[in-house]
This record gives structure tokens, sequence and C-alpha cells, in this order.
């Protein structure tokens, strides 16, 4: 039975590449930043390939890529890897964001583009921090990051939508943590002062996943060399 089911998989997979559908996975936050790039890009390559969006959270497209309903993902290594396999794009720096204006924050010159180095967590404990689901990949990261520096956050609001975080930093409600290219297009850069924290400072690994032994069609193929260009930008110290 396994193997017809990975027969029928596989036939999915040929015919879409044959009809010209190409089935991309990615968060939210990661579709706002690498989609106006990348596409621009691909569509004069592949015209007729229709490219079809399954945003969704992490966990989400974990199951997609298994399920083969995506030809792959661009997302976070997931745990499991017993049905997935990942070509690592890059480990990706996370940044602490808050409201310039944030009492904590005032007189720091810490844009974006030039981000100091956060060393005090222990200042957040009692401020409000937006973080995603426990069970992720980063905000495992992240409280493991609080445990070694005995950081413990007592006003924490959970969002499964990094653009939630953002506006609720952007909107001085609040700190956030979230990877460098998922703050690159937003349109609060002015109001956000952005941090590297950790020693190291800490990264996330970013990778495109796809279904074991899964067939990669040319489009799919050139849509991830596109993906690993776009976020070559991000890897200031080779961080591969």
């Amino acid at each position: 039975i396994d193997l017809y089911s990975q027969y029928l998989s596989k036939v999915g997979d040929i015919n879409r590449h044959y009809l010209g559908v190409l089935r991309v996975g990615i968060s939210h936050t990661c579709g706002l930043a690498l989609l106006p790039d990348i596409l621009p890009l691909f569509t004069p390559q592949y015209p007729d390939v229709q490219v079809v969006l399954h945003e969704a959270a992490v966990p989400e497209l974990t199951k997609l890529a298994e399920d083969s309903v995506i030809d792959f993902c661009v997302m976070h290594i997931p745990t499991d890897l017993t049905e997935l396999s990942y070509e690592l794009i890059m480990r990706e720096r996370v940044f602490l964001i808050g409201h310039k204006d944030h009492p904590l924050l005032q007189g720091l010159d810490s844009p974006y583009d030039r981000p100091l180095h956060f060393t005090q967590l222990r200042q957040l404990e009692h401020e409000r921090i937006v973080m995603l689901p426990s069970d992720w990949r980063l905000a495992k990261l992240l409280y493991n990051t609080f445990s070694v520096l005995n950081v413990e956050p007592q006003n924490i609001l959970v969002t499964t939508n990094n653009t939630t975080a953002i506006n609720l930093a952007a909107g001085n409600m609040g700190f956030a943590f979230l990877q460098e290219s998922g703050i690159s297009r937003t349109p609060y850069l002015d109001r956000l002062a952005c941090f590297t924290i950790g020693e190291p400072p800490l990264t996330c690994p970013t990778a495109v996943v796809y279904k074991k032994n899964g067939f990669l069609s040319p489009a799919a193929r050139a849509f991830i060399d596109l993906t690993k260009d776009f976020y070559r930008k991000f890897n200031r110290d080779g961080n591969l």
C-alpha cells in the first residue's frame, strides 16, 4: 500500500508539472517578504506556469508537504523529517523589535539595517512580549535563550501571525521577536528599533522543504533557486 501511495503521489506530481501548475507553501510573513521580489523574475522564465500559493502556519505547511498537496514550502526546518527532505537556505538572524519611543529604547539608534545588540533581556520580564506558539521552532529557540539567560517573561501574548506581532510592536504595545526577512517589508520600519539578541547572535534556520523522494519540476527548481538568491541579501555573516 505504501508503494502504491508513493506511486500515486509521484504521478500526481508529474501531472501537475505537465499541466503547468506550481504549488508553493509559504508562511504569511515569508510570502510578504519573498513574492514581490521573486514573482517578477520567475514569471518571464515560466509564463505558462500557474503559481498556486498555500499560505499557512508552519505546522500546517509541514502536513501539506507530507501529503504532497504542495510541491515545496519555505519554512523553518520541521522537527519530524521522516517523510520530508530539506535544503537549508540560511540561518537567519532573529531580531527583537520594539517602538523606538518605548522608555527602554529611547535614545538608542538601532534601525533595521544597522541593528545594535540588546544584552539586557531581563529588562523585558515585565513588558508585554508577543510570541509565536511555543511548539514552533522560533519560539522554542527563544524559550531556550530565555532559560539560558535566566529570563522569565511575565506578560506573554501569543499569536500565529507575524504581521500581528509587527503591528503591535509598531503601535508601542509590546516587544516581538521575528526573523530579519519577516520585517523587511513592513511599512512601519521608521517606528521600530531592531536588535540582535544572544551571544553569539541568535539565528533560526530557514529552508526549502519538500516530500522525500518527490518530483521537483524545472519550474519548482527555478523558484527554489530564486528563493535562495533572495535570502543571500540577508546573509551578511555567512550564516549558511
